[in-house]
């Protein structure tokens, strides 16, 4: 449902804007939740992206849209400007969200935007981009409330309310007591504060016993630390206990996506991110390594039944590397449409723009069969003894591979568009076609050959 709901939003506004109804896209978007918006930004080309953004409501409403979006759309958005262009949005973004977004900006044009920002907020991201970007560093918000423990809880509530920084702290439910050196002593939460005495002090209401987290943590840590305890902030601090920023809950959610997703792909042996946020080749390199194991064992596999080709009849020798072209073939229909569910399910794969995501899968697809075909043809060849064994076997096995990919990328989208559940394609539907197409390709290559061969 909330596929189809994004997929009606994304062609209402393309067909607004191409009527050049732009009146009717600035209503819609100024009704529309910040992530809805930026989830039909992968639908459209550039500059369709670019009149969303220009049509959005403020410098708050674009950089709320901004930190939504996938570096593989934000990045060439904000290269299609000027940097004094956008720094008024990027000045609405939170510390560590911009740290991110300069991160995976060209390093010119984030020098260009460092040295346009207000000093304190340059030595904020700065600090923020020397931590590794997995780490508690890197997904930290330097915006914190933190007070002394003699402060009183009536101190406290007044400079909450007074405090002009406040309003920049992401994360308000959290009290931190310090001592004068920012060292991390203790935690009220916003309940205790109102629920204690006026004249009560922090160091006699805190929690002393403050579950922190290192500032070199892996975020995976972090994330699991935060699950664990259903904590909507934890302090991050360094060696020597001082506190040094929050990482909240929604960065925490963020984590355990995508640390769900590159576990989910590398489980289908796809590598570690999403093909739409993954170079060609970096998806290439991701899945290649996958496949060997699949090879050598389809291999090895035909050297054990070698003792009983004999019996197998005139297909015999055939018959030996059935086992190595279904189980690449099904390996790369997993795959594909691995990629092509979790891409569904993070909405950087739309249905209505699927083109690319299936023409991606087909040419990943014929590399790795011409790649895999050629090795496994060579050792068809070597272990029965013959050419026309390589080039059965080789080219029913590029076939396969190709099909596989068409399959496993073509599966979850028609579900998807039947309104189905697309992760229902990653099994029995994708292993069932792929065996069958792959069965039946390499049979009729070899009766086709076959009779090129007698001739």
């Amino acid at each position: 449902m909330e596929v189809r709901r994004q997929r009606v939003l994304a062609e209402t506004v393309q067909r607004l804007i191409h009527r050049g109804a732009m009146g009717n896209v600035r209503k819609i978007l100024a009704k529309t939740h910040p992530a809805d918006v930026a989830s039909i930004f992968p639908s459209l080309v550039l500059h369709e992206q670019r009149k969303v953004f220009d049509l959005l409501e403020n410098d708050a409403a674009r950089a709320d849209v901004l930190v939504e979006l996938k570096p593989d759309v934000y990045v060439p958005l904000l290269q299609s400007y000027e940097p004094a262009a956008v720094l008024p949005v990027l000045k609405e973004v939170e510390a560590d969200d911009l740290a991110d977004i300069l991160g995976n900006l060209p390093e010119e044009q984030s020098r260009e935007i460092l040295k346009r920002l207000d000093q304190k907020e340059t030595e904020q991201v700065e600090d923020l981009m020397r931590y590794g970007e997995d780490t508690a560093g890197g997904i930290m918000n330097p915006h914190f409330f933190a007070l002394d423990g003699d402060t009183t809880v009536e101190e406290a509530i007044r400079s909450l309310r007074e405090n002009k920084d406040t309003e920049d702290v992401e994360m308000a439910f959290y009290v931190y007591v310090v001592n004068g050196v920012q060292q991390l002593e203790g935690v009220v939460s916003l309940r205790q504060l109102v629920m204690s005495p006026p004249g009560a002090r922090l160091r006699d209401i805190m929690i002393h016993e403050v579950i922190s987290v290192r500032v070199d943590m892996d975020q995976e840590e972090v994330a699991r630390l935060v699950a664990r305890y259903n904590f909507l902030a934890v302090p991050v601090v360094d060696q020597s206990n001082k506190i040094l920023g929050i990482v909240t809950v929604d960065d925490v959610i963020d984590v355990l996506r995508d640390e769900a997703t590159e576990d989910i792909l590398k489980m289908a042996g796809a590598g570690g991110e999403v093909t739409e946020t993954a170079s060609f080749w970096s998806n290439l390199r991701g899945r290649f390594p996958y496949l060997m194991a699949s090879c050598a064992g389809g291999i090895l596999a035909a050297l054990a039944m070698t003792p009983f080709r004999e019996r197998l009849g005139e297909f015999g020798l055939l018959a030996l590397f059935l086992p190595v072209v279904l189980g690449m073939g099904g390996n790369v229909g997993t795959q594909s449409s691995t990629i092509v569910v979790r891409g569904l399910a993070a909405g950087v794969v739309q249905i209505g723009r699927s083109v690319r995501s299936v023409a991606r899968e087909l040419a990943v697809g014929l590399l790795l069969g011409t790649v895999y075909g050629a090795v496994v043809g060579l050792a068809a060849s070597g272990i029965a003894g013959g050419l026309y064994y390589g080039l059965v076997v080789g080219g029913a096995l590029a076939a396969s591979m190709v099909l596989a990919a068409l399959v496993g990328a073509l599966a979850p989208l028609t579900l998807a568009r039947l309104h189905l559940d697309p992760a229902g394609a990653t099994g029995p539907v994708v292993r069932t076609g792929v065996d069958l197409l792959s069965t039946v390709t390499y049979f009729a290559l070899a009766v086709l050959l076959a009779g090129a061969f007698a001739g």
